[in-house]
């Protein structure tokens, strides 16, 4: 009887075709989530350079003194100078999540990164997508991470 030997050139070629997807589902994840932190701080920087000239004209003060007679455009100004630091902030996070992905390094932050990411759909709809299907490809490549 003659005796079949195993090359196993068809299961590396398996193993390299399975290697190569998990890869790709990774580098997506990676890609998605730094581009939906990018998204968010080009949403919130042009409110760092918003003078209260500019404010003056975009919004009527006087809708705002119906609710509090003393609230300036200063103070206004000053929120919305709050709300883009806390928002930069916040979009830090998916680009973080997204280097860390690439390298393949602390799941349970990449998934963090990426939740916190999903509720950044309130100021742009498009990077709170983007982090959504970002999650749910690093839910499946799980495997991958260290």
């Amino acid at each position: 009887m003659t005796e079949i030997k195993d090359t196993g050139v068809d299961d590396l070629k398996y193993q390299d075709r399975q290697q190569t997807s998990k890869v790709s589902k990774t580098v997506v994840a990676s890609v998605l989530l730094i581009l939906a932190g990018v998204i968010n701080v080009i949403f919130w920087i042009p409110l760092f350079f918003i003078d209260t000239t500019t404010l003056n004209t975009m919004i009527n003060i006087t809708q705002f003194k119906q609710i509090n007679p003393d609230i300036t455009i200063e103070q206004i100004h000053g929120f919305f100078t709050i709300c883009a630091t806390i928002g930069v902030i916040i979009a830090l996070f998916p680009i973080l999540g997204g280097i860390l992905s690439l390298k393949r390094k602390m799941w349970g932050l990449c998934l963090a990164c990426s939740i916190i990411g999903v509720f950044t759909f309130i100021p742009s709809i498009i990077a709170g997508v983007l982090s959504l299907i970002s999650m749910v490809l690093l839910i499946i490549s799980k495997k991958e991470f260290q």
